[in-house]
C-alpha cells in the first residue's frame, strides 16, 4: 500500500553517505540555462570567428595529378582480388615516398631555379631548401583510382605552379631512368640465362643419345618395362605353383609313413580266413577227411564201443584230426604273412613314386628361383636405363620450358621498353587565379560546433555541480522512491491574489489545485487503509510553504467540516498566534488551564475545517511540546477528528518535530525546490530514522516550470478559461 501511495517508510533502511550520481537531461539543462548557454555560444562564436578569419589567411593552390598504372607480377595471377589491391597500396605509398626523395626534390629545384623562380633563401643550403620543401608539399594518392596528387599551398600564386610541375616531371624522369635501367639489367640477365639453358640443353641431348646407342633404342623406350615386369611376374607365378606343389607332396609323404606304421599292426584276420577258405590243398584235404570219415562212419555202424578195430580206427581218426588242425594253422600263418606282405609291398610302392615326383618338384622349385633372379635383374638394369633416359627427358622439357618463359619475358621487357610509359603526367598544376578560403571555412565550421558544444557543456556542468534539490528526480537520488508529489511554483504559474492558505477553493481549475488533490488523495488513501488519524506537517527551513499546502490539502479532503482540525504548533511561523483574527485562546492557554479544549477550537470560520491555534505566543516556553498535557490533548483530538493536520516548526531550527513526529501516524516532510540541497535532506532523513519515524511522505513545493513544457501549456489554457469565467461573472452582474 505504501509503494503504490509512493510513501517512503525509512523502519530499517540505511541512507547512503553519498547521494547517486546525478542523472541530467540535456535538453533540459539548456532550457533552464537558456540565457547563459546563448551567452557562451555567441561569445565563443564571435571571439573563435574573428581569430579565424584575422589569423587564416587566404592561399592559392596548385595540384599536380600523376597516373601510376603498375604492371602486376604474374606471381599474382589467379589470387584474390584483396591481395592485388593492398600490393597496389604498397606500391602507391612506394611512389609517394620516391616523389618526397631528396634526389627528386633536388632535381626538380635544379629545373625550378633554371626557370628563373628563386626558391633557396640567401645563405641556405640545398639540404634545408630540400626539407622545406618536403614540409610544403602535400601528396597523396586519390582515393580508389591510380592517380596521385601533388598538391601545395602559398600566400602568393607567383611560380607555385611551376614548381608543382617541376616537382612532378623530376619524379617522372627519374622513374624513366630507373626504369630504364632495370630493363636494360633485366634483358642482360635474361639473354645470359638462356645462353647457359642452351649449353645445358644440348648437353642434355648429347647423353641421351649416347645412352639410346649403347642400350639400344629400345631400352630407352619407358613402354618396355612392362615386358620385363611381365617376365618377372609369371616366374614368380610358376615359382608359386612350384613351391605349393612340392609343399603338397611333403604333406602325402608324411601321411603315407603313417600309414605304413598302421598297417603294421592292421587286423587282417578277416582276409586271412578267407584266404584259407580259398585254399585249394586245404580244401581238397577236407574233402578227402569228409569222405573218410563217412567210411569210417559205415564200418562203424553196428560195431560197440569196446571193438579193438573201433578204437584203432578213433585213434587214427584223431591224428588225421590234428593234422587237419595243424595244416590249416600253418596255411593262416602263411596267409597272414602274404597279405600283409603284399600290403606293405603296396604302399611302399606309392612311397617311392610320391619321393620321386618331391624331388623334381624340389628341383623345378630351385630353377625357379634362378630364373626368377635373373628376370629380376634384367628388369633392374632396363629400369635403371629407363629412369636415366626419362630422368634426360625432363631436364630437356625443363630447359626448353625455361628457354620459352625466358623469350616470353625479354619479348615483354622489349615491349614496355617501348611503350610510352606507365607513368604519366594526367593534370598539369595551372597558375591559381584567386585564393581557396576552404580551410578557414572549415575553421570556422568547428568554431561554430565548438560554441554549441560549449554552451551545453555550460549548462550540463552547471546542474551536475548544483546539489540543490530542484525537480522529483532529485528526491529520487536520495530515497530511491519518488515523492509523494509535488507542487509548481504560483510565481510562475502566476496565479492572482497573494494568500495561498485557500488556492484550492479560489482557484478550482489550476494546475496546482490539481497537484494538492493528487497528494490528497495518497493521505486520504493511507488513513483508509492504515487508519491513520494524526498527520504531522514540517520543513527543514523557514518560509517553505509547509501551512499554505497543509490547508490546501485540508480543503481538498473530502468529508465534514466537523471530521478535519488544523492544529497550529509552529512557534516560528504561527499564522494563528494574531489575536485579531483568531483571539487569545489556543493550544498553549488548554495546557495552562485557562481555557478547555473546546473552547479553544475555532469552529465558525470561512475554511472547511476546524482550527486550533497556538495560542498567545508573548513569553511563551517553547519547549511545551515535550510536556505530557500535549500528547492527551493530541489523543483527545485523535477521538473526535478523522483528519488531524499538525503544522510543526522546521526541522532544522528545533527539536519539537521530534516529538511531534513520534506522536503522529505520519509525518509529511515539504521541501521547497531549489532551496534544500541534497546534503541536507539526507542528514533530515537520518534524523528521522534515528527516532524510528513510521511513516515519511514527501512533498516538493515550488517547482519551476520548463520553458514550452507540458504545464506551462496548461497553465497557459487555464488563464484563458479563468478570464473567460470572469468575463461571464461580470456579464452576469451587469445583466
Amino acid at each position: 500500500m505504501e509503494e503504490e501511495m509512493e510513501v517512503y517508510k525509512p523502519e530499517g533502511v540505511s541512507f547512503n553517505d553519498v547521494p547517486r550520481s546525478k542523472q541530467i537531461n540535456p535538453i533540459m539543462s539548456i532550457q533552464n540555462h537558456l540565457l547563459g548557454v546563448i551567452l557562451i555560444v555567441l561569445l565563443c562564436a564571435v571571439f573563435g570567428l574573428t581569430f579565424v578569419y584575422f589569423k587564416i589567411a587566404p592561399l592559392y593552390q596548385a595540384e599536380a595529378k600523376i597516373l601510376i598504372q603498375p604492371v602486376t607480377p604474374k606471381v599474382l595471377d589467379g589470387i584474390e582480388q584483396s591481395s592485388i589491391t593492398s600490393y597496389y597500396d604498397d606500391f602507391a605509398r612506394t611512389q609517394i615516398n620516391i616523389m618526397q626523395s631528396f634526389p627528386v626534390l633536388s632535381k626538380a629545384l635544379e629545373t625550378y631555379h633554371d626557370k628563373g623562380f628563386e626558391w633557396t633563401l640567401p645563405g641556405e643550403s640545398i639540404q634545408s631548401a630540400v626539407a622545406r620543401l618536403q614540409a610544403s608539399l602535400k601528396i597523396k594518392q586519390v582515393r580508389d583510382t591510380h592517380l596521385i596528387s601533388i598538391e601545395k599551398e602559398s600566400r602568393s600564386n607567383k611560380g607555385l605552379a611551376e614548381l608543382v610541375n617541376a616537382v612532378a616531371h623530376s619524379y617522372m624522369e627519374t622513374k624513366d631512368k630507373d626504369q630504364s635501367f632495370k630493363d636494360s639489367s633485366r634483358l642482360k640477365f635474361l639473354q645470359s640465362r638462356k645462353q647457359e639453358m642452351e649449353v645445358a640443353l644440348k648437353e642434355r641431348y648429347e647423353d641421351l643419345e649416347k645412352s639410346a646407342k649403347k642400350h639400344s633404342v629400345g631400352a630407352t623406350d619407358e613402354r618396355n618395362i612392362y615386358v620385363y615386369l611381365e617376365a618377372v611376374i609369371n616366374v614368380q607365378q610358376s615359382l608359386i605353383r612350384a613351391r605349393a606343389k612340392r609343399i603338397e607332396m611333403e604333406v602325402r609323404l608324411k601321411e603315407l609313413a603313417n600309414q605304413m606304421e598302421k598297417l603294421k599292426t592292421l587286423d587282417i584276420s578277416a582276409e586271412v580266413d578267407e584266404w584259407v577258405e580259398r585254399d585249394e590243398a586245404i580244401e581238397d584235404n577236407r574233402i578227402q577227411m569228409s569222405r573218410r570219415l563217412q567210411g569210417i562212419g559205415l564200418t562203424f555202424e553196428g560195431m560197440k564201443e569196446e571193438h579193438p578195430d573201433r578204437l584203432r580206427f578213433e585213434k587214427s581218426f584223431e591224428k588225421l584230426v590234428e593234422v587237419q588242425t595243424t595244416m590249416r594253422e600253418r596255411a593262416h600263418e602263411k596267409a597272414t604273412s602274404v597279405i600283409r606282405g603284399k600290403l606293405l609291398a603296396t604302399q611302399n610302392r606309392k612311397i617311392l613314386d610320391l619321393e620321386a615326383d618331391y624331388a623334381a618338384a624340389l628341383k623345378t622349385e630351385k630353377k625357379l628361383l634362378k630364373e626368377l633372379a635373373q628376370a629380376e635383374e634384367k628388369a633392374t638394369s632396363v629400369n635403371s636405363k629407363m629412369i636415366r633416359a626419362s630422368t634426360f627427358r625432363r631436364d630437356i622439357k625443363r630447359i626448353q620450358d625455361a628457354q620459352l618463359r625466358i623469350d616470353e619475358r625479354v619479348d615483354q621487357l622489349e615491349v614496355e621498353s617501348r611503350s610510352p610509359g606507365r607513368i604519366s603526367l594526367m593534370d598539369k598544376a595551372l597558375k591559381p587565379e584567386l585564393p581557396s578560403t576552404k580551410k578557414r571555412t572549415k575553421l570556422m565550421i568547428v568554431v561554430v560546433i565548438f560554441s554549441f558544444v560549449a554552451g551545453a557543456c555550460y549548462a550540463v556542468g552547471r546542474d551536475k555541480m548544483d546539489t540543490r534539490i530542484k525537480t522529483t528526480r532529485d528526491i529520487e537520488n536520495v530515497l530511491s522512491l519518488p515523492p509523494t508529489g509535488f507542487i509548481l511554483d504560483t510565481n510562475d504559474l502566476k496565479i492572482p491574489g497573494k494568500n495561498f492558505d485557500r488556492l484550492v477553493l479560489d482557484h478550482p481549475d489550476s494546475i496546482v489545485a490539481e497537484q494538492v488533490r493528487d497528494i490528497t488523495f495518497t493521505l486520504s488513501q493511507e488513513q483508509e487503509g492504515f487508519n491513520s488519524r494524526i498527520f504531522t506537517w514540517f520543513s527543514l527551513e523557514r518560509n517553505h510553504g509547509t501551512t499554505s499546502v497543509l490547508t490546501n490539502v485540508l480543503c481538498s479532503l473530502t468529508g465534514k467540516k466537523s471530521s478535519k482540525i488544523y492544529v497550529d504548533l509552529n512557534v516560528w511561523d504561527s499564522v494563528t498566534s494574531n489575536p485579531q483574527h483568531y483571539g487569545h485562546k489556543g493550544m498553549w492557554e488548554v495546557m495552562e488551564g485557562r481555557c478547555t479544549l473546546n473552547e479553544a477550537i475555532i469552529k465558525n470560520n470561512n475554511l472547511p475545517f476546524h482550527v486550533l491555534p497556538i495560542g498567545n505566543l508573548k513569553d511563551q516556553n517553547s519547549s511545551f511540546f515535550t510536556e505530557d498535557g500535549l500528547e492527551s490533548i493530541i489523543r483527545t483530538l485523535k477521538l473526535d477528528y478523522k483528519y488531524i493536520m499538525i503544522d510543526s516548526p522546521p526541522l532544522m531550527f528545533t527539536s519539537e518535530v521530534k516529538f511531534l513526529s513520534r506522536l503522529a501516524d505520519v509525518s509529511v516532510l515539504v521541501v521547497k525546490a531549489g532551496e534544500v540541497t541534497e546534503q541536507q535532506l539526507l542528514k533530515s532523513l537520518k534524523q528521522l530514522d534515528k527516532i524510528k519515524v513510521s511513516v515519511l511522505s514527501i512533498i516538493l513545493n515550488g517547482v519551476k516550470i520548463l520553458r514550452g513544457g507540458y504545464y506551462k501549456t496548461q497553465n497557459e489554457n487555464y488563464k484563458v478559461t479563468a478570464q473567460s469565467r470572469v468575463l461571464e461573472n461580470f456579464n452576469e452582474s451587469v445583466a
